[in-house]
């Protein structure tokens, strides 16, 4: 199964032109997304945050410090590029090529044990796996970094590189907490089956790695959250213990059931061959356990936690069923997949293509330049399409309960929430002359609040049932993304 020096070089040519396609196309498909107004809260989110590194690393939605509510430090690095390009564009870009970086790691782990021809393959089938194209194409999210980190740990500890594999470690590690509890979990799982075997070195990297782990979930919870201001208890808890928004009975066996299937179809359940598919389970429990249903809805970012891990248990996988069956075998298998994988894509892509991608049009000028006509720094109030185009004004929000200075609404949103609630809100203030109405085209309006209230509380108090202020507090990340996810399904 050696491979001559000029099918290597042909296969590593064909590899790479591959990977900078998809990082491209990924580029492109998110830019033309967030230009026509179909980014949602997230992308803003991130933006206040990565643009801030020495004045806060924070958003206005999770109410200060990114640190509340994640341990991610890795965030840092994206602040110079996003910086120098002043656009949320270097953000979309980077997780574009987080999400290619993928298919090399995975590509050298099969040719070592299948040859190249079956690497390429397995490459093909990571680069069009729904799942992953689902979490790079989402808005920005630190999660969009963890495939690609676990993916280059399994090949540098495979390849007995202890110094790049703690690299990796480390890189997985500055992700986000969850990257940590998987690394305790799977490392002293490794630890222990090493030592069975044998292997001194794997055992002790591996109990190594779980230990970091352990130690970066104390560091969080007991040093940095509660530095950044942390004391009340842990926003991510909501997910297991929230039940406003949970499936009961059948619908969340079912929901759950085809969340499965979505992962493991396309790549036709070869994860399951042998041991190799356990690597997997805990970031799916993880996202299972969730009593939010978003969290197992394909093409969002919080398959993050397990597509790496399930594109390496396939992998493995792969390669052993050339080893055992055969590598014609295993060809056909990858060639299913990458067939089942297309067809997913194009005729019930997790990405919603036709939801979020549409010609910037005259109504998302209309939308600049209001967006481009507010004051530096104003502190606005708007939804979740506009917001993520008001990354880099620190004052910015995806709410106006806390009456901000002015409100910037698109009265086409299709939202249920603004249709049937925001709308509601808003016209409850002007009615009693809270905010004034400055300008208004093609349905997009602004607002300004004309004079100061003394008493905010009062003025929320004193409004009709019906358009009542909601409570201004923090709540699940999943909140926003979720009336996203509902306004889609509906």
């Amino acid at each position: 199964m050696s491979a001559k020096p000029a099918d290597g070089r042909g296969a590593v040519f064909a590899l790479t032109a591959a990977c900078v396609i998809y990082a491209v196309a990924l580029t492109l498909l998110g830019a033309d997304r967030y230009a026509s107004y179909h980014s949602g809260a997230d992308l803003g989110e991130f933006v206040q945050t990565i643009a801030t590194p020495f004045s806060g690393f924070g958003d206005t939605p999770e109410g200060g410090s990114h640190f509340l509510h994640h341990f991610s430090p890795l965030l840092y690095l994206c602040s110079p590029f996003l910086l120098l390009t002043h656009s949320p564009v270097a953000l979309i870009a980077i997780q574009a090529i987080a999400g290619a970086l993928v298919a090399p790691a995975i590509y050298l782990l099969v040719r070592k044990r299948a040859g190249t021809r079956i690497a390429l393959l397995a490459a093909g089938v990571t680069l069009l796996y729904p799942p992953l194209v689902g979490v790079t194409f989402t808005d920005f999210h630190e999660n969009g970094f963890a495939p690609a980190a676990i993916a280059w740990l399994a090949w540098a500890v495979d390849s007995r590189r202890w110094g790049l594999a703690a690299l990796f470690v480390a890189v997985g590690l500055a992700i986000k907490e969850d990257e940590a509890l998987m690394f305790v979990v799977l490392g002293a799982a490794f630890a222990v089956g090493a030592k069975r075997r044998g292997d001194a070195m794997l055992s002790r990297f591996a109990a190594g790695t779980a230990l970091a782990g352990g130690l970066t979930l104390v560091l969080y919870f007991a040093v940095v959250r509660p530095l950044a201001g942390g004391h009340d208890a842990w926003f991510a808890l909501g997910y297991i213990t929230n039940a406003e928004a949970h499936q009961d009975g059948l619908a969340a066996v079912l929901g759950r059931l085809s969340f499965l299937l979505e992962a493991f179809i396309p790549l036709c359940f070869v994860p399951f061959f042998g041991w190799r598919v356990l690597i997997a389970v805990p970031g799916l429990l993880e996202v299972l356990s969730s009593r939010w249903s978003i969290t197992y809805t394909m093409g969002q970012h919080y398959a993050g936690v397990w597509v790496g891990e399930m594109l390496v248990a396939y992998a493995l996988a792969l390669a052993a069923f050339a080893r055992e069956r055969s590598p014609l075998f295993a060809m056909r298998l990858a060639g299913a997949s990458l067939v089942i994988c297309i067809l997913n894509l194009g005729l019930a892509s997790p990405t919603h293509w036709r939801h979020y991608l549409a010609p910037v049009n005259a109504h998302d000028r209309v939308l600049d330049a209001f967006v481009a006509a507010l004051p530096p720094n104003a502190v606005v109030g708007t939804h979740d399409e506009i917001y993520s185009h008001l990354g880099f004004d620190p004052n910015a929000r995806n709410e106006w309960a806390t009456l901000p200075e002015y409100v910037l609404v698109d009265t086409t949103y299709p939202s249920a929430g603004w249709q049937h609630v925001g709308r509601k809100q808003l016209a409850g203030l002007v009615r009693r002359h809270v905010y004034t109405l400055l300008k208004a085209e093609d349905g997009v309006e602004l607002y300004r609040w004309p004079k100061k209230v003394s008493n905010a509380s009062s003025v929320c108090s004193g409004a009709s049932s019906g358009s009542k202020c909601p409570q201004s507090k923090a709540r699940p990340r999943t909140s926003t993304a979720l009336s996203r996810h509902v306004a889609i399904t509906s």
